[in-house]
């Protein structure tokens, strides 16, 4: 007898119990390299050594190095290469090394060593190579920018939207006092807000055109880089050659310190989506579009997404420990040993630009179980900071003084039923203060909607 099954196909070996389908997005950020590669750094670059090498022969013209027909031939050859690459059809030939080398000898090709050799006039691999990347940083900066402004939005909106649901706050991972679950992910938005500004700090720190620096010592030839760099579009130009060739992977340390602290704080955010979405705590469900199943465990529902968040946290700071450990102690001048700070910065930047994305649907798919927050939150002794604080401040027992009056008081209290009135009266008797707070007083300092208001300075909790 033949099985119905028989002839199904299996692509993945879970998701049966899933009521929505996975976001295939999501499925290839959990799956990393495991099935996806890399593309060669220098064919990355393609785009950009075809922008600098059209400033750079523009300026090469306006100082009268070469003629206008030199210039145009150039320029056309240039745009010829970047419709093929476009279309997938300019291919880099590793016996020549890099795509500097592969692009002049295209031109060259194309139009004899007259016109194509002239291109290189004055300039060296070692700048084109920095430009290359400036210019390659400089999207990849503005595209995590964007990406910033979008989350915070998202952050912002959803902070709105939950600024009255109470749940427990956390100390050492055990329950502290109250806060509100929206003032909880706004905290999140104000250090996305400082991840920003750092992202906005490169370009004025490091958006600095090289050409006209060689390979560290400048060109007799007369380039005007002012000129060039107008052309290029950067913020400024550097004024010494050297340091331009010799501190070569600033750029690029700055950007993965940034990706590194912006992942960090991701990081957090995707570790405490992670426990909040478990069966001990409850408060929130991860939708099936972002999380995974098991090969062999039926009702698995993995929060892989956020998990592989804090694996490419992780990294990223290894990359920035290895981009610092290649620019220590570097001799003046051009070392092809920090031609590696290169590959460093991409795969830095490969492993975080799809993670944003990847929150931002998370954040807005999860469901919140306020009933179960506010459950935990009126339990125990997680008010017993406020009772404190009431003592000292509407009774003016010193604030030591009330502390260890609320101590005893949890001391004789049961943690099912948290800290009734007559225990506290007691304890305040007990270290010899005559005073009764009355019931209307204990209850405010009780309320969780009203601590969190004063707590949070919000109003209206």
């Amino acid at each position: 007898m033949h099985n119905k099954f028989e002839k199904q196909q299996v692509n993945k070996l879970w998701g049966e119990a899933f009521n929505k389908k996975p976001k295939e997005k999501a499925i290839l950020f959990a799956a990393g390299r495991d099935v996806r590669g890399l593309p060669p750094a220098d064919e990355q670059l393609i785009p950009y050594e075809i922008e600098a090498s059209i400033a750079w022969v523009k300026g090469l013209s306006d100082q009268k190095i070469i003629d206008k027909k030199t210039l145009e031939k150039i320029i056309e050859g240039l745009k010829e290469i970047n419709t093929l690459y476009v279309k997938g059809e300019f291919y880099l030939d590793p016996q020549k090394e890099d795509v500097h080398s592969n692009i002049e000898s295209y031109l060259v090709k194309k139009y004899g060593i007259d016109i194509g050799g002239r291109i290189h006039s004055g300039r060296s691999r070692s700048e084109q190579g920095i430009v290359d990347i400036i210019l390659y940083l400089k999207d990849k900066n503005l595209f995590f920018k964007q990406e910033l402004k979008d989350l915070i939005d998202t952050l912002n909106a959803l902070s709105e939207k939950y600024q009255y649901v109470i749940l427990p706050a956390y100390t050492h991972h055990q329950h502290a006092t109250v806060m509100t679950f929206g003032n909880m992910l706004d905290c999140y938005t104000q250090t996305f807000k400082k991840d920003l500004q750092r992202f906005n700090s490169w370009n004025e720190i490091e958006e600095i055109s090289p050409l006209g620096s060689t390979a560290a010592y400048g060109t007799t030839f007369p380039v005007d880089k002012k000129k060039i760099n107008q052309y290029l579009e950067l913020q400024k130009e550097f004024t010494n050659e050297i340091e331009a060739i010799t501190f070569k992977g600033d750029a690029e340390a700055m950007m993965v310190f940034n990706l590194s602290m912006f992942m960090n704080h991701l990081s957090s955010l995707a570790q405490t989506l992670i426990i909040f979405s478990t069966k001990e705590f409850g408060f929130i469900q991860l939708s099936d579009e972002y999380t995974t199943g098991s090969s062999i465990m039926p009702q698995k529902k993995n929060p892989d997404s956020l998990e592989v968040m804090k694996a490419k946290a992780a990294m990223c700071q290894g990359y920035l420990m290895s981009l610092l450990s290649m620019k220590d102690s570097v001799f003046i001048g051009y070392n092809r040993d920090l031609q590696w700070v290169k590959y460093v910065v991409m795969d830095a930047i490969s492993e975080v630009e799809e993670a944003p994305e990847i929150i931002k649907g998370v954040l807005l798919t999860m469901k919140i179980d306020s009933k179960k927050m506010k459950e935990v939150a009126f339990k125990g002794f997680i008010l017993a900071q406020a009772i404190m604080e009431g003592l000292s401040i509407d009774y003016a027992i010193p604030m030591r003084l009330a502390k260890m009056i609320v101590s005893n008081a949890v001391k004789n209290s049961s943690e099912a039923d948290g800290i009734k009135l007559k225990t506290l009266n007691k304890s305040i008797n007990e270290y010899g203060f005559l005073i009764k707070v009355n019931k209307i007083k204990f209850s405010e300092w009780i309320d969780p909607y009203s601590v969190a208001s004063k707590q949070m300075k919000k109003e209206g909790l």
